[in-house]
């Protein structure tokens, strides 16, 4: 009988009402009277008829019928009033005939309000409905940069190529991540069978997400489903049937609960030695393991590369009995799912990829391979299945900088850095702190090597800078001088360089794995991702300075080197003014994250930090996975 189905209605009110009081917050439909009172109106577009999801009506326009409804639309009224009679009589309608007239509403943040209708909302939500009918005025706000505005821009963005409404996500960046994913010309419109694939895919994956229970962590289902294409990829998930959506979301379940901590990271800034532990292991241990490098590049090609096999053939000599070492060249993020499966198939069982832009094959493959243990380069990435690694290069930056401070003529350096990715930054400022501890007056000039533009070209000579930081590292088969800090001269005349020491944190990542720490590290940081960032302390990173420096420079240096590799002193410590006026307090120290994470340049910087148009189409793919321009440089996928 209807009047029962109202009853079941009602009781389900009753008890939305009451969850919200005992909760303490407001227990009647919200309108958006009251949302807009303080919020000004950029302006209002008609959308016309819109297919609107269920889910995403947030509450009615006004508040005049606002107390007939509980939070989720169900009824309050009595049975046998008026209201309680006519929302019968509209159920008996709609299941003989289905809904007759659309609803008016509006659409604010992505959220619908309704304004004729309802009633029909709350029968159809009764009845189990998905979306409703409906003509739509969007209300778009002025921009600013609060979060939710942020994330709003970019939905509008996103619904002007794919009229897709129905995606909720937490962080910023997640809809652009999305089309790359899903098409390879994220900037075209879709077309009906675009939209059409992509609704069964979300479809089939929510039910699932939901199913196991994912409505009860804090993320969505489209965070989840974002998660879920970068590990897998769009094709296998347009063909995925219903128990491989299980048996995928089952392997990397892990992966959605580490994305929705507040702090999903955990940092290991130092090795680890339990004597005791590494000696039981060693005599029990009998495994020998295999280890591979891979590369995008060759080392005649790339002083990245160098560097990297210059610590694998450390490793190679020092653990040679117990590890076999390859290093595998010229793989591409585009080859790299079938390159990384041939090297499992070869029998290596620890992988180290080399560039951030492995991460999406690295996860892939690591949920196919539980056994084999994944290690990544980058920095600031959530993976419960891959640990990544770097090195702390601005406690070096800061003692370099120190160095330049001393020697500039004229109170000038040149800076050049390469690309605006996690970390960058923070050398940049640490050596420009550097600088100011041994020299108030002194100002670093940034340059960009990545930049579109070559309006930067002169920037040294015009400004009359003749002592430069340049690259850190230098290919074997190099002739070129103008790396380190140098004085442009013919030739250059080298100062002091950084040293990169991958060697020493490979030997202790891979002794942890021999000696049976690695699960124990694991465990240790619970659910956690796992980054290594070892520096100074760890003898992963040094600084060669030419002995020509005077001998106060030398025991300057020599005296903040150690310092830091103990503790007793941080670059990063104390205030510290930025180029837009503010300043913090950091205390005896600034957080990891908060270095690594760091976004804007100290006072004495002259220049900028790129954002992903200032950059060079080549290099805009890493800038989208690790770069410093997105807004809190949230999204990790």
């Amino acid at each position: 009988m209807t009047s029962d189905e109202y009853l079941k209605a009602l009781k389900a009110g009753q008890k939305e009402y009451d969850t919200c009081v005992s909760k303490g917050n407001y227990p009647y439909l919200v309108d958006l009277d009251d949302i807009l009172a303080n919020t000004e109106i950029e302006s209002r577009i008609k959308l016309g008829l819109v297919d609107i999801p269920m889910d995403q009506i947030a509450g009615t326009y006004t508040k005049a019928r606002s107390n007939a409804f509980a939070r989720n639309f169900m009824p309050l009224f009595k049975r046998g009033s008026e209201f309680a009679t006519k929302w019968e009589a509209l159920y008996d309608s709609m299941e003989e005939e289905g809904l007759r007239d659309p609803i008016v509403a509006y659409e604010f943040l992505n959220k619908f309000y309704v304004q004729e209708g309802n009633k029909r909302v709350s029968v159809s939500k009764y009845m189990g409905a998905v979306s409703i009918e409906g003509q739509v005025v969007r209300l778009v706000p002025k921009k600013s940069e609060a979060k939710e505005i942020e994330m709003y821009y970019e939905f509008l963005d996103f619904y002007e190529k794919t009229q897709i409404n129905y995606l909720n996500f937490t962080k910023i960046g997640s809809y652009a991540l999305l089309l790359g994913a899903t098409c390879e010309e994220p900037e075209t419109e879709w077309d009906d069978d675009q939209k059409m694939d992509f609704k069964s895919v979300y479809t089939n994956f929510r039910k699932e997400f939901v199913a196991k229970g994912g409505t009860k962590l804090s993320l969505t289902a489209s965070d989840a489903l974002l998660i879920y294409l970068n590990i897998f990829g769009y094709d296998k998930a347009k063909n995925n049937i219903s128990s491989d959506w299980k048996d995928d979301l089952t392997k990397i379940w892990k992966e959605f609960l580490i994305y929705s901590r507040e702090n999903s990271i955990a940092i290991s800034l130092n090795p680890i030695e339990d004597p005791k532990r590494h000696t039981l292991a060693k005599l029990m241990s009998g495994h020998n393991y295999a280890a591979a490098w891979v590369y995008v590049k060759r080392p005649e090609q790339s002083a990245w590369t160098y560097s990297h096999e210059l610590g694998r053939e450390y490793v190679e000599d020092v653990l040679g009995t117990q590890l076999q070492t390859d290093a595998y060249f010229d793989v591409t993020p585009e080859n790299a799912d079938e390159a990384i499966e041939g090297i499992i198939a070869d029998g290596y069982d620890i992988i180290f990829l080399t560039s951030p832009q492995y991460i999406a094959a690295a996860t892939k493959a690591a949920v196919e391979h539980p056994d084999v243990k994944f290690l990544n380069c980058c920095l600031n990435m959530s993976y419960h299945h891959v640990r990544s690694y770097y090195l702390r290069m601005y406690e070096a930056k800061f003692l370099i900088g120190a160095i330049a401070g001393s020697l500039t003529p004229n109170n000038k350096i040149g800076y050049v850095a390469d690309y605006p990715i996690y970390g960058s930054a923070a050398s940049i400022n640490a050596f420009a702190l550097g600088a100011a501890m041994v020299n108030p007056e002194a100002e670093v000039y940034l340059k960009w090597t990545t930049l579109k533009t070559n309006e930067y070209d002169s920037l040294f000579a015009d400004n009359d800078i003749t002592l430069i930081s340049s690259r850190d590292l230098n290919a074997a088969t190099s002739r070129s001088r103008d790396f380190g800090l140098f004085f442009n001269e013919e030739p250059p005349r080298n100062i002091a360089i950084p040293v990169w020491h991958w060697g020493k944190l490979y030997e202790e990542i891979l002794r942890s794995i021999l000696n049976g720490n690695w699960k124990d590290e694991e465990n240790s940081v619970g659910l956690h991702s796992l980054n290594y960032w070892w520096g100074m302390s760890a003898d992963a990173i040094e600084v060669i300075h030419s002995e020509k420096l005077s001998e106060d420079t030398k025991r300057l240096i020599h005296l903040l080197e150690k310092s830091i590799k103990s503790g007793e002193f941080r670059p990063f410590s104390d205030l510290i003014y930025f180029q837009d006026g503010s300043c913090i307090d950091t205390g005896a120290q600034m957080e990891p994250m908060d270095i690594i994470r760091m976004n804007k340049l100290v006072r004495n910087v002259k220049g900028f930090i790129p954002t992903i148009d200032d950059v060079r189409d080549e290099f805009q793919m890493l800038l989208k996975m690790q770069g410093l321009f997105r807004p809190e440089t949230e999204t990790n996928l």
